[in-house]
């Protein structure tokens, strides 16, 4: 039978045991963090697996603490890792990737910053603004670890390249390619998305078709039950902007598939293929409209092309300066479709200077997508521990500290780590956490009981008066 590890004595060294005030050991803090951050366990299950392994009673509140003191542990680690610096610095110094992540509006954006060839997170922080003092604060502290940054790759938010100028002068940025695409193409595929609503908000009349012919079963049936199923299907398909519009291609699909159903209603009209293509009249009413977009669009698929290129960064620069020409020759009647040029032109011209370092220095990424997708990977992983579709709460509460989990170190590393914090190293770290949490502790109370708040400080305040 296992033995319950709890009360053992503290041990300050670097053999830690336990921690001072706390009745269980790091082993158990170990177990219950790797089962909450790197198994993702609810905190219910992990209580259970204590209980099961451990013969251990601890209440939902014990389990909901000792998870910050985990995350301040390895925080208090990451601080001190010595090992982990010296790989930094065998690879030539650090790529910094840098993202943030805002949870919802009025909430602290989280900032990570992210060395791109270990993969592994430097720095996470919750800041209230993202100005470039901000963002200089954040730079100050990779500069503190003392490893020479090569380059730096992030979007183009202005206060970020202020800030990397500043604390990094003459040091490479690459600026996010994918990001921007996304600006130079935000009001043309505000249009193919108008253009996707105008189609699906008119397509009607094929669930009426689909459910005259359930209860038959000759083969005409059959084949305009798959018409209608191949049409609902691709309603429901959005798109991936900038890159794949869906309005370009729900109208392509939807035009394949009308011209498929004239094709078979052609020898003998049928009254029903009749009203899937009536449903699908839409098609010939917007097709001014998609062929608008898709002269718009072939522009961003143009830079596109140009960015992807693997040339030097003189070949690649060339080539944009003659796109930008060409797009000043440009001659349109409408003013949305002006708009959309000149949008090109502003951020081209806005991103210029930090969109051709990658052609020349092969090791900064011309993307930041890497970071893009360990941001989804949290969310998806929090998702998936509790089962629902939001992870805000989780963002907002742990996120600074879990982006610094390696899913990689093993339970026996982690305690490994972990024996070998100093224990005024995990106060602050832990003074740290306890501060934020109270930040979002007191928003919440005052959301749930804004009354009892403001009379509790009418009471205060009486009490100052007499």
């Amino acid at each position: 039978m296992p033995t319950a590890p709890a009360y053992l004595p503290l041990c300050r060294g670097g053999n830690a045991i336990s921690l001072k005030h706390y009745q269980f050991s790091l082993d158990v803090i170990a177990k219950l963090g790797h089962l909450r951050f790197n198994e993702h366990k609810t905190i219910r299950k992990v209580r259970q697996t204590l209980k099961k392994q451990f013969k251990l009673r601890i209440s939902r509140s014990e389990v909901n603490l000792l998870c910050q003191v985990y995350l301040a542990l390895i925080k208090a680690n990451r601080q001190q890792d010595t090992a982990f610096l010296e790989k930094l610095r065998s690879n030539g110094g650090i790529v910094l990737s840098i993202d943030g992540v805002q949870p919802e509006k009025g909430n602290e954006t989280l900032w990570i910053l992210r060395d791109v060839q270990t993969g592994k997170t430097l720095l996470a922080r919750n800041l209230q603004v993202a100005d470039k003092e901000s963002i200089a604060s954040l730079l100050k502290e990779i500069k503190a670890l003392n490893v020479p940054v090569k380059g730096v790759i992030s979007g183009g938010q202005r206060s970020i390249r202020l800030a990397v100028k500043q604390e990094f002068p003459g040091v490479h940025h690459q600026l996010c390619h994918y990001h921007f695409l996304s600006n130079i193409a935000r009001p043309i595929a505000d249009m193919d998305r108008a253009l996707k609503v105008d189609l699906k908000k008119r397509v009607r009349g094929v669930r009426y078709v689909e459910k005259k012919v359930a209860a038959r079963n000759d083969e005409k049936a059959k084949v305009i039950r798959r018409y209608c199923e191949a049409i609902r299907v691709v309603l429901r398909d959005d798109g991936v902007y900038p890159l794949k519009p869906g309005g370009l291609r729900l109208w392509r699909i939807l035009r394949k598939i009308q011209q498929s159903i004239q094709k078979n209603n052609k020898p003998k009209v049928d009254s029903d293929l009749e009203k899937l293509l009536k449903a699908l009249s839409i098609v010939d009413q917007l097709q001014a409209q998609y062929h608008r977009v898709r002269r718009l669009y072939k522009l961003i698929f143009e830079a596109n092309a140009i960015l992807k290129q693997e040339d030097s960064a003189e070949k690649v620069q060339a080539d944009m300066q003659a796109y930008v020409e060409c797009l000043t020759k440009h001659s349109f009647r409408r003013l949305d479709e002006k708009a959309a040029v000149l949008n090109i032109l502003k951020f081209t011209h806005s991103y210029w200077e930090g969109l051709f370092y990658h052609y020349d220095y092969r090791e900064i990424p011309r993307t930041n997508n890497d970071l893009e997708v360990y941001i989804r990977k949290l969310k998806a992983m929090q998702r998936k521990t509790t089962g629902r579709a939001s992870c805000q709460g989780h963002i907002v509460r742990y996120g600074a500290y879990v982006a610094l989990l390696d899913s990689d170190v093993s339970l026996k590393e982690t305690l490994f780590q972990l024996r070998s914090v100093p224990y005024g190293a995990f106060r602050l770290c832990f003074g740290e956490i306890r501060s934020f949490r109270f930040r979002i502790s007191f928003k919440q109370s005052l959301s749930k009981n804004l009354e009892g708040f403001l009379w509790s400080q009418e009471m205060c305040w009486a009490k100052t008066a007499v």
